[in-house]
């Protein structure tokens, strides 16, 4: 998709709300309805957890235009999340250092992993280049302000869903509102997938800027209208106010000094727009993160836990996260909320995780019970 560095400053400063004219970009994912009509593949594989029923994910960017930048490729939900998928985009070969991207706040525990990434690759982001909802400290209720900040941030970061909502409207096969789509390979639902954004974006350019339209120029828009198909194939957190502030004045300025032509190109940490190069050895078929298979998204109930030796566990899984102890805990619609303190993670990263998330529940229901408890 095209997109000019200038285009996407201008653009925010223009249309953002006063707190976010710093942000030129928001990603987010969306999960399909899908019936996929390999029977070599596993139903619990497909299976998503927030439709309750099979289901691909996608994720996607867009600038303050309306125009959808970059897709992921889709995957079945039950391996992916949106933190790894965000990952294995390769965004360091996309984004310039005065880019900020919003995004919600699943998004940030996987920033330290993306920098890592980028440092690997040549690449220098920063947390100024993101931008996220406060996160309430434990104990301490947010501030007035901070409160009324991720209300106004949450409204201004849901006008990516306009996206999946104009993109159902005109394609039938990405609606979740109609019967699930039917695909034999995921590498073809990820391609026609762009394919809608592109018409999606040329109706939106069009409709911009008044481009007389003929006839045969709309006929992808005719209900019936779809891709050609084979037969039978139908298919790190924000702590505080003054935080936010900082980061925001960081961003713009640098934003500024750009657009003022001021940017020094001896600067080690400045990318112009014409040196963003693609990064040759890094192709868009690898992965820069291994995909998640999660069985424990959906409930099941098949004996007891197997005993495993921990050190040949963290061997041979170097992408699970170990807990080092629970700080505190909670309920919530009759179940229990356990905040964690992650191994190895700094204590910015801790995260409320649900009962139904652990391999060893039995445990943990019984904790209450034997500790005396207070439940906040």
């Amino acid at each position: 998709m095209f997109s000019s560095l200038k285009l996407r400053i201008y653009s925010a400063l223009k249309r953002n709300p006063k707190q976010f004219k710093h942000v030129t970009l928001i990603i987010d994912g969306h999960d399909s309805k899908i019936n996929y009509v390999d029977t070599n593949i596993k139903r619990e594989k497909l299976y998503s957890y927030k439709l309750k029923k099979p289901g691909c994910r996608t994720q996607i960017i867009c600038d303050m235009n309306e125009m959808i930048l970059w897709v992921s490729k889709s995957e079945f939900c039950s391996e992916s999340s949106d933190g790894n998928m965000f990952l294995n985009m390769k965004l360091y070969n996309k984004l310039h250092i005065t880019d900020c991207i919003a995004m919600d706040g699943g998004y940030p525990l996987f920033l330290n992993q993306f920098y890592q990434i980028s440092e690997e690759k040549g690449k220098s982001y920063s947390d100024d280049n993101f931008i996220y909802p406060i996160r309430k400290d434990i104990g301490v209720d947010l501030t007035y302000h901070e409160a009324h900040y991720n209300e106004v941030f949450g409204s201004f970061r849901s006008t990516i869903e306009n996206q999946f909502s104009v993109l159902g409207s005109k394609f039938n096969r990405f609606n979740n509102n109609h019967k699930a789509t039917k695909m034999h390979d995921i590498k073809h639902y990820t391609l026609q997938f762009k394919v809608a954004c592109l018409l999606k974006n040329m109706h939106k350019f069009v409709d911009d800027f008044g481009i007389n339209i003929q006839p045969h120029h709309k006929l992808w828009e005719n209900k019936g209208f779809n891709f050609p198909i084979e037969e039978k194939m139908i298919d790190i957190v924000i702590s505080n106010e003054i935080k936010v502030k900082e980061k925001t004045k960081r961003i713009e300025e640098l934003q500024q000094k750009l657009l003022s032509m001021e940017l020094n190109n001896n600067n080690d940490n400045i990318i112009s727009e014409n040196e963003m190069e693609i990064d040759n050895n890094s192709s868009d078929s690898e992965l820069d993160v291994p995909k998640e298979y999660n069985r424990n998204k959906r409930k099941r109930n098949k004996g007891k836990n197997k005993v495993t030796d921990i050190n040949k566990f963290r061997n041979n899984n170097k992408n699970i996260y170990e807990i080092e102890r629970i700080i505190g805990h909670k309920v919530i619609d009759n179940e229990y909320q356990f905040l964690i303190k992650w191994k190895d993670y700094p204590d910015n990263d801790d995260s409320w995780i649900s009962i139904n998330k652990f391999n060893q529940k039995d445990m943990l229901k019984n904790m209450p019970i034997k500790t005396n408890w207070q439940l906040v």
